[in-house]
C-alpha cells in the first residue's frame, strides 16, 4: 500500500475540509492510503508554542 501525505495549514477550517476531501479521493484509488497531517498554528511570537498534540483534527506532521 502506498502512502500519500496530505499536509495542510488551516486557520478557520476551510482548508482542513478541502484536505479531508482530497484524502478521501486518494483512498478511493486501489493500493493508496492518505496520511492527513497539519502543522501547529503560526505565531508572530517566536516563544509561543502549541501543544504537542492538536485538540482536534489531524495530528501534526513529523519527520518520521
Amino acid at each position: 500500500m502506498a502512502d500519500v501525505l496530505v499536509l495542510y495549514y488551516s486557520r478557520h477550517g476551510a482548508t482542513r475540509e478541502m484536505a479531508q476531501l482530497i484524502a478521501r479521493g486518494i483512498e478511493q484509488v486501489p493500493g493508496m492510503q492518505a496520511r492527513l497531517r497539519t502543522v501547529p498554528a503560526v505565531s508572530t511570537v517566536c516563544e509561543a508554542t502549541e501543544d504537542s498534540i492538536p485538540a482536534e483534527g489531524a495530528p501534526y506532521v513529523t519527520w518520521s
